[in-house]
């Protein structure tokens, strides 16, 4: 059998050793030959400092592509990832630039998206994140030291001196005899404390129940309160040196009163001796019992007075009807006085176009002995009256009274907390030259808004030949409407 010589030896180990050195260069490199499997995708971050090519990318974790290339576009990083073929990443996906830890290597996090279509190739990541790096952290946490410093540095200088730390000594003792006296007191009166506990309890369950079922109305005031504190501090703006002026006057007011108070106590203690000894007009006032018993029942008079007029609601209106049939438009001027919730009367000047009917008959001669008659029926416009008493039973109101200078009535239907409303009103009922049944007119409003609202609807829908569809809008004010609205608007005294 033939031996190998040293040279042979030595040959095989070069190449066993080359061979081992190539495979752990490719494993360890992780270097592949011919085209790599998988698909590119892009993303653009603020900065990706750290983070080199042939960097994981993962999903929740598990690696599933690289880093294959990092360059520029409009001054932001854009890094194409690799990512396997077997993995599919949806639109709407987040890509963050993470670290393994806070020294650790830098990799790409994929945050799968919710949506039904796949990234392909060259296909751009929409939204991406990056993480501060380390310099940037130092920076920060070196201007957190310096403020953590100075502050350091405050109460250094505050609390180093001798009386206050007294004070501060003192301060501690205070509180330690205070919660010593609590602590006798809880036991003392344990019971006492738990039903005023009990008792807290119960309120703030009441008020909460009261804020659920009042959270619209809260949410007004609070609109309205801000509204109301935006026009205070324009108001302040606008009036500041009078407003000096005024706490000026103010301020030697209360000096004067300083002054003058011993002086007008001393007239106070003269005045009520003297009522005492029933002098004068109040004297006699409290020692007669009589007096005092006509003037309480004419407070009550009054006072029943007030609250009948504090119920009382005014309403003005205005709006317009567009009759598409007759390409005019019927114009309405309403007062309405509620003194209840539930009746209220309401006062109209309507300004109809077609309102007066002017009938003509008329006699032609055509030829010698030969005449025609002709009826001729024209509308001119003219001013109309209502005045309507209207009662409420739960969501329908019944009215009745003058309608466009006749007799006539309606009833409306409410809806949606009275922001809906449906109306069938009939009037005319003896008709006139042009229409032989009574004018009845069908109405739908909606209230888009606190002072605005929309119509439409069918007018005169019984007599065919006048029967006209019709579209407006309108303005409504209450009475606190109208007081705000006069509060805001330009006087000028003479």
């Amino acid at each position: 059998m033939q031996k190998f010589t040293a040279e042979v030896k030595v040959g095989l180990f070069v190449v066993a050793a080359i061979v081992i050195l190539a495979y752990m260069t490719v494993r360890i490199g992780d270097l592949t030959f011919g085209r790599e499997k998988g698909y590119i995708i892009y993303g653009v971050f603020d900065s990706v400092a750290g983070l080199d090519v042939k960097a994981p990318v993962k999903m929740a974790g598990v690696e599933i592509g690289s880093v294959e290339t990092i360059g520029l576009t409009d001054s932001r990083a854009k890094v194409g990832m690799r990512i396997r073929q077997d993995i599919k990443i949806k639109k709407g996906v987040v890509a963050a630039v993470k670290s393994e830890s806070l020294l650790g290597e830098k990799f790409v996090e994929i945050n799968q998206g919710s949506g039904d279509v796949f990234l392909r190739e060259g296909d751009m990541i929409e939204i991406s994140v990056s993480v501060a790096d380390i310099d940037t952290l130092i920076t920060r946490l070196d201007s957190v030291a310096k403020d953590m410093k100075s502050i350091s540095g405050f109460f250094s200088e505050t609390l180093g001196s001798p009386e206050t730390k007294r004070s501060i000594n003192e301060i501690i003792s205070n509180m330690r005899n205070l919660t010593s006296s609590l602590a006798k007191v809880a036991e003392r009166d344990s019971s006492a404390i738990e039903r005023v506990i009990e008792g807290l309890d119960e309120m703030i369950a009441l008020f909460k129940d009261v804020a659920e079922e009042n959270r619209e109305p809260l949410r007004n005031v609070i609109v309205n309160l801000e509204g109301i504190s935006n026009d205070l501090n324009v108001i302040a703006k606008e009036n500041k040196e009078p407003l000096k002026t005024t706490v000026a006057n103010l301020y030697q007011v209360s000096e004067d009163l300083k002054e003058r108070t011993p002086r007008i106590l001393e007239g106070v203690d003269r005045l009520v001796e003297g009522v005492e000894k029933g002098e004068g007009t109040v004297g006699k006032f409290m020692k007669e019992g009589g007096l005092y018993d006509k003037l309480d029942s004419t407070l009550t008079g009054v006072d029943k007075y007030i609250s009948a007029a504090d119920r009382f609601t005014l309403n003005v209106g205005f709006r317009g009807e567009y009759l598409f049939d007759e390409d005019d438009t019927k114009g309405y001027f309403s007062l309405k006085l509620q003194p209840r919730e539930d009746k209220y009367y309401l006062f109209e000047v309507i300004d109809d176009p077609q309102g007066r009917v002017k009938v003509t008959d008329t006699e032609v001669t055509m030829t010698p002995g030969t005449t025609v008659k002709r009826h001729e029926v024209k509308r001119e416009d003219e001013l109309k009256f209502s005045a309507q008493f209207a009662k409420k039973f739960g969501s329908v109101a019944f009215r009745g009274g003058l309608m466009e200078d006749t007799f006539g009535v309606g009833a409306d239907y409410y809806l949606n907390d009275d922001k809906i409303k449906a109306s069938l009103e009939a009037w005319n009922f003896g008709g006139d030259a042009d229409a032989e049944n009574p004018h009845m007119k069908l109405t739908a409003s909606y209230t888009a808004f606190k002072a605005l609202f929309i119509r439409g609807g069918v007018d005169d829908f019984a007599n065919s030949k006048r029967t006209s569809a019709f579209a407006g809008a309108g303005l409504s004010f209450d009475d606190e409407d109208l007081k705000y609205i006069m509060t805001r608007l330009p006087v000028t005294l003479p």
